[in-house]
């Protein structure tokens, strides 16, 4: 039958083939989806890139505009309180881990406190209690006053307990020494910033 369409039978290389072509496409079907998958990924890496970028800047813009609305208490109140937390957290391991600066000794109380002659010998107390209210109340008008008044409890610390050796006068070196350690980067950078100008 020499006209017939009739198709001959697969051989065994023909199924070979068929097997090797359909194994080698579907490598094609992975290797093209991994390329997908990698485009998404890259994709998605770029997207939360840029998500973080403008988040960043959104919360600098929000940062900028509430620095433009802030008094000038208010912008010193945020140089000078992070000081204050420091000195009112701070515990000196030679009087137990106490802070005694915190306390309040006026002429109401200085009997029983056992300082009876406290306001004879020092004429304008200070403590953190007091400073802790000028803080809150944003009341410094200066960055002067405010460290005046913080070395005002260690010189009245060292007035009163006048021996070297005494417990609150080592105290209150300590308590000096930690201030303008904590002041100084602050002093320096203010410095820096005068000087630029």
């Amino acid at each position: 039958m020499l006209g017939s369409s009739a198709k001959a039978p697969a051989t065994s290389d023909d199924l070979k083939r068929k097997r090797v072509d359909s194994e080698d496409e579907k490598q094609e079907q992975i290797e093209e989806a991994k390329r997908r998958e990698k485009k998404l990924r890259e994709r998605v890496e770029r997207e939360e890139a840029e998500n973080k970028r403008r988040i960043e800047k959104e919360i600098e813009e929000q940062e900028r505009r509430e620095r433009a609305l802030e008094t000038p208490r208010d912008a010193l109140h945020r140089l000078y309180e992070p000081i204050f937390n420091s000195l009112w957290d701070m515990e000196l391991d030679n009087l137990g881990g106490v802070n005694p600066f915190r306390t309040v000794i006026d002429a109401k109380n200085c009997a029983q406190m056992g300082a009876p002659d406290y306001c004879d010998v020092i004429k304008k107390p200070m403590n953190l209690t007091y400073i802790q209210d000028k803080v809150n109340k944003k009341s410094y008008e200066s960055l002067q006053e405010f460290f005046e008044d913080i070395d005002l409890i260690a010189k009245n610390a060292m007035q009163y307990n006048a021996h070297p050796e005494n417990p609150y006068h080592v105290a209150a070196k300590l308590f000096r020494k930690q201030f303008k350690k904590l002041a100084k980067p602050l002093v320096q950078s203010l410095t820096k910033g005068q000087q630029n100008n």
